[in-house]
């Protein structure tokens, strides 16, 4: 049904399409020789994620 259909539509492909996004950006600095900032870009990037999902925990464990 609708659910199942808005998970693999926007859960999974939504979660594909951000990352290849991701990877297209990081990639297009490399190639014009701006790794010093890909590198940034990529560290940045995957650590706000990571803060936001620790951050996100904090604030919903109590109420598990």
């Amino acid at each position: 049904g609708l659910p199942w259909r808005l998970f693999l539509t926007t859960g999974i492909l939504g979660g594909f399409t951000t990352f290849s996004t991701f990877s297209l950006d990081a990639a297009a600095l490399l190639e014009r020789g701006q790794a010093g900032l890909a590198a940034l870009y990529i560290l940045l990037s995957v650590g706000a994620g990571l803060l936001g999902l620790f951050a996100g925990l904090a604030l919903t464990r109590p109420f598990l």
